[in-house]
């Protein structure tokens, strides 16, 4: 039976590393195109929180180090831990996308389209927490 924890344990450790670096690597990649096209992320940015190119920078060097952060063992829980707060945050965005139909390059999308993406950043969240060791254990509550 120890044995089968210890290969599970290992499995899942594995798994957790993979998906740090994939996560992160796709993060680094979103950053950067934050800085080469910013004019595709600021339409998302609502207009109550000023100027769009500052924040669509601001998130761009964000994404890009949070995405580091993955990559590197070191650093993994805490940019794991940094990623599921960036995804809340984040979400103004799409949720102003959402609310006043806003048109992304060539992209509106559906109410079907918003849930989908909404339900994906929730999964995206859980996984965050679950690459950084934040969700509650079996029978104990979640490390802080």
């Amino acid at each position: 039976m120890n044995r089968l924890r210890r290969e599970t344990a290992g499995m899942s450790t594995r798994l957790k590393a993979l998906l740090a670096i994939l996560l992160g690597l796709a993060l680094v990649a979103s950053g950067v195109l934050h800085f080469m096209d910013p004019g595709y992320f600021e339409p998302l940015v609502p207009e109550q929180l000023g100027s769009a190119a500052a924040w669509v920078f601001v998130s761009g060097v964000a994404e890009i180090a949070v995405g580091l952060g993955l990559v590197t063992t070191r650093s993994r829980r805490d940019a794991a831990t940094a990623l599921a707060v960036l995804l809340v945050v984040l979400y103004v965005g799409n949720l102003n996308m959402w609310l006043n139909d806003i048109t992304i390059g060539e992209t509106n999308l559906s109410t079907t389209g918003h849930v989908i993406r909404a339900l994906v950043q929730v999964l995206l969240i859980a996984a965050a927490l679950w690459i950084g060791g934040r969700l509650p254990k079996q029978g104990r509550p979640a490390e802080l």
